[in-house]
This record gives structure tokens, C-alpha cells and sequence, in this order.
């Protein structure tokens, strides 16, 4: 497992159930994630922490915003700072199960309809 901590930036575009994929992905080889959103893609990136928690996959570690000012310009950063749970692994097995079994179920019904 390796020690370093993994970041996931997220986009304005991006929705919440990729940031949440996307995550439980990095999770998968990481102990922890940083979560990078700007000022346009932090609500995104909030919902999807805030999720991950609430389902036990993994605990808030940090939460910090930065601000660059270049040429007069402001950039934004909300950096939130995910560590996995010891039931993440069940978890993400129990999800993963249940995803080939819709897949499977979407699969059958547009064979039946074709």
C-alpha cells in the first residue's frame, strides 16, 4: 500500500458520481486522497466527500482552501483530504458486486427490447 497521498482534481463539468468512482478508484492502491476543486468545481467535489463519509468509505483528514494571486488575478483552491476507513475494502467489494449485477440486469433488458 503505497504511503503517498493521491490527488483527485476535479473539474467544473465533472459530476458528483464520477468524483465518487474516480475516488474510491485512487482509494483502491492509497491510503489517502486530496480532493482538489476550484471555485467553480468545489461544490462538486464537497458533495462527493461529503457522500464518501456519510457511506463509511472513508473519514475527513483536512480541509484547507488556498488562494494564488497572480497578475491580479485570484485562483481558488478547496483541498479536502480524504483517509480510507478499515471497512472501505468490504465496501467497495460490496459495490462493485452490486454494479456487475445492474450492469448484467441493463444488459438483459436491452437484448429483450432489441
Amino acid at each position: 500500500m503505497s504511503s503517498e497521498i493521491k490527488e483527485l482534481k476535479v473539474a467544473e463539468y465533472d459530476n458528483t458520481k464520477k468524483v465518487m468512482y474516480l475516488s474510491k478508484e485512487l482509494l483502491l492502491n492509497s491510503e489517502k486522497l486530496n480532493l482538489v476543486g476550484t471555485t467553480n468545481s468545489s461544490p462538486i467535489s464537497t458533495r462527493a466527500a461529503e457522500t464518501l463519509v456519510r457511506l463509511g468509505y472513508v473519514t475527513f483528514e483536512n480541509i484547507q482552501t488556498l488562494t494564488d494571486v497572480t497578475n491580479d488575478r485570484r485562483s481558488i483552491r478547496l483541498i479536502i483530504t480524504l483517509k480510507k476507513t478499515s471497512n472501505f475494502d468490504k465496501l467497495y467489494k460490496e459495490n462493485q458486486e452490486e454494479r456487475k449485477k445492474k450492469q448484467a440486469e441493463r444488459e438483459a433488458t436491452a437484448k429483450k427490447d432489441a
